[in-house]
């Protein structure tokens, strides 16, 4: 279907009405965390914990007892146990008895996922349209509104294993219309689940080419966002949905390449600020965590004294918070392997004038019979990246220029990655980190497509696990370049992006590359 049948204008009139937002009784990542288990059946059976769905509404009402779902639950799994489709037409018969029970239709939730198990996604699909129509009928609950992003995010991780992208657009599209419709009968704008559909509206929009589209969409949806945490009336709900279409925003995934820089740097203003306006908050602090944890290991990498700074400030701010966060200890516990790492690495000037170090391959990309020594006689560019690098990709046309203009004059480009259980998605050109792991061959293939999409034609080796070779050669961020002269020694390290950068790599490699011919 045409991804612009809802146009870019279809979030203003519902966001237009002002910065308040529907209040979610249970929207902190753990309860959503406990709301995902139960309708799989893993969490409320054997822990005790309840289901949402027989939580207080806001009225004090609830739809059904603990027990009764209880027993729906366990005939119903024994059901699926003994004969799937049985259970299926079972449950659709319970239903046709009371349509408008909220119990039964949640229970869809868990055939369909059986279904996903067996690989038979149509019917999974077909369970999740109509639990979806159910949410969306009964829109007017809070609980349900939450329910159709929940739904529509089932759908979209059965896609990644179905590759049916008309199925999760739908399903978007209809959970947009449904909730544009809740603010049209008088209710308040469903910000957070409303805002995280738009972010899947305009992938599809980029997948398309229709960027611009996208692009008014997602700022759209934050403007309203950003005003409405400006706002008197704003609380840490606002706040929460403001942070998680941030991150949204700021994934691997290829549809955030044009505005993931901006976006990184827009999460780390609101992160900070949410951490001052609501320094109590667990969920607060656990997006400050998070989101630090990324700018320091992964998005900002590119200024190593920056880093050790920033490392400092966190450190301070987290430590006051382990105490009663279990997730900020844990996420402390890493950044100080982290820093272990980094205080491990070699002091760069104690590279520059000494021999390269050996080189750890544990296999090529793109190519066979290249060594350390068969490049012996050339100026040689190291370039260590990574695919979720949006520093690294930012180089990618300087090294396609930089072997243009150079390659025939004795210079190369060697990148060297690690593994970090990416894998290729064929239909949308695209590497995207797995839940399962990855063999080596099969990241060593995703690689090689995304080199080829990206138009890099360089040798590229990976290096095993635990490679000591990042450390060797001074590596404490990414994008990082070492550039070696014809007789394998180290004469330039740099870490970072951006165009002075680039200038001055391009100068050092000219400086080799012209000292090589006097020489000759």
């Amino acid at each position: 279907m045409d991804t612009k049948s809802i146009e870019t204008g279809l979030f203003t009139d519902t966001l237009e009405q002002g910065p308040e937002m529907t209040r979610f009784p249970h929207t902190n990542a753990r309860i959503i965390a406990i709301m995902i288990a139960i309708v799989v059946g893993s969490v409320f059976f054997s822990s005790g914990q309840f289901n949402p769905a027989h939580a207080d509404d806001g009225n004090g009402d609830r739809t059904s007892s603990v027990d009764t779902f209880r027993q729906q639950w366990n005939d119903l799994r024994e059901r699926m146990d003994e004969n799937l489709s049985d259970a299926a037409e079972y449950l659709e018969s319970q239903i046709a008895k009371d349509p408008d029970s909220e119990d039964l239709n949640t229970l869809r939730h868990a055939v369909a996922t059986r279904f996903i198990e067996q690989q038979q996604y149509n019917e999974a699909a077909e369970q999740f349209r109509k639990l979806l129509e159910f949410q969306c009928k009964h829109r007017e609950k809070p609980t349900n509104q939450f329910g159709i992003l929940m739904t529509v995010q089932s759908i979209q991780d059965m896609t990644r294993h179905s590759g049916d992208d008309e199925t999760l657009e739908n399903a978007v599209d209809r959970g947009i219309e449904a909730l544009q419709s809740a603010e049209l009968q008088d209710q308040q704008t469903p910000l957070l689940p409303l805002s995280q559909l738009a972010v899947l509206k305009a992938h599809f929009l980029v997948r398309d080419d229709h960027q611009d589209d996208a692009d008014a969409i997602v700022q759209s949806v934050l403007q309203k966002l950003v005003s409405a945490t400006e706002s008197k009336d704003s609380d840490e709900e606002t706040m929460l949905a403001l942070l998680r279409m941030l991150r949204s925003l700021t994934t691997t995934d290829r549809e955030n390449d044009s505005w993931r820089e901006e976006f990184i740097t827009q999460l780390d203003q609101s992160v900070t600020s949410a951490m001052d306006a609501y320094p109590d908050s667990a969920a607060i602090q656990n997006e400050y965590a998070e989101t630090q944890y990324l700018m320091i290991t992964q998005w900002r990498q590119d200024d190593p004294d920056a880093t050790t700074e920033r490392i400092k400030q966190v450190t301070a701010t987290l430590n006051s918070l382990a105490v009663r966060n279990a997730t900020v200890r844990a996420m402390l516990r890493r950044l100080d392997l982290h820093r272990e790492r980094i205080a491990s690495v070699k002091p760069v000037d104690s590279l520059i004038g000494k021999p390269a170090p050996k080189w750890d391959v544990d296999a090529w990309v793109d190519t066979s019979g290249t060594t350390q020594e068969s490049l012996k006689g050339k100026v040689v560019l190291l370039d260590f990246w990574a695919m979720w690098c949006g520093p690294c990709i930012a180089t990618f046309p300087h090294l396609r220029q930089w072997r243009e203009e150079f390659g025939e004059q004795g210079f190369e480009i060697v990148g060297v990655t690690q593994y970090y259980n990416f894998d290729w998605d064929e239909e949308k050109s695209q590497a995207t980190r797995s839940k399962d792991d990855v063999p080596p061959p099969t990241e060593r293939f995703a690689i090689a497509r995304f080199l080829e999409h990206h138009q890099l034609q360089h040798p590229v080796m990976v290096t095993p696990n635990e490679s000591e070779m990042p450390s060797e050669y001074g590596v404490r961020g990414i994008p990082h370049v070492v550039l070696i002269d014809r007789d394998g020694v180290v004469q330039f390290v740099k870490t970072g992006a951006g165009e002075a950068t680039a200038k001055e790599i391009h100068a050092k490699i000219k400086e080799l590359v012209e000292a090589g011919k006097k020489s000759e």
